[in-house]
């Protein structure tokens, strides 16, 4: 009897003390960025090496610094849109466009893909406003529940009146989810 309950206690200390869940520490941020739909605020800094002929005007390269502004739907998938400004080697651009983000929660480390698409506006005395497409991929690194660390890199093209332009860019920003 007594070997029973000297066996049954050793059973309860044990089975109270082992556990398959690990436990949420406050001083480690959440393993996401916030999932529920909401605002959300993408500020980003944008760069770009010209490829293919870069001796005619706006193809050398670019840099440059975007916000965006838009719905976060779901966990996944964001709608937004954004402005900024862009200064190339014979001027600068101010981007307005649209900008489609769908991620794929896995941790802190969350890949996403993303596509821009809008205008390039010229204010100086040539006018030389054109459109574009900006798809490509990134991750971002969670670190709060609300901020989030960004990196990516894609296929900048722009089209003007005679000429389109390719660039490969790099964009690397902080997110904000209210």
């Amino acid at each position: 009897m007594k070997r029973v309950l000297v066996l049954s206690l050793l059973i309860i200390c044990i089975a109270s003390a082992v556990s398959a869940q690990k436990k949420a520490h406050a001083s480690k941020p959440g393993m996401k960025l916030n999932p529920d739909a909401g605002y959300i605020m993408i500020n980003e800094f944008t760069g770009g090496l010209g490829l293919g002929a870069t001796d005619v005007p706006y193809a050398k390269g670019f840099f440059g610094f975007t916000t965006i502004h838009g719905w976060q739907v779901n966990k996944s998938f964001v709608v937004a849109g954004g402005a900024g400004v862009s200064f190339y080697n014979e001027g600068t651009l101010v981007p307005l466009f649209f900008d489609l983000r769908y991620r794929v929660y896995v941790s802190k480390w969350t890949p996403y893909v993303f596509g821009d698409g809008g205008f390039m506006l010229d204010f100086s005395e040539a006018k030389d406003s054109r459109l574009f497409l900006n798809p490509g991929i990134g991750v971002s690194y969670t670190l709060s529940r609300n901020f989030a660390v960004n990196l990516g890199a894609g296929l900048f093209t722009q089209f003007g009146s005679t000429e389109r332009d390719s660039f490969f860019n790099l964009k690397t920003g902080l997110t904000y989810k209210y």
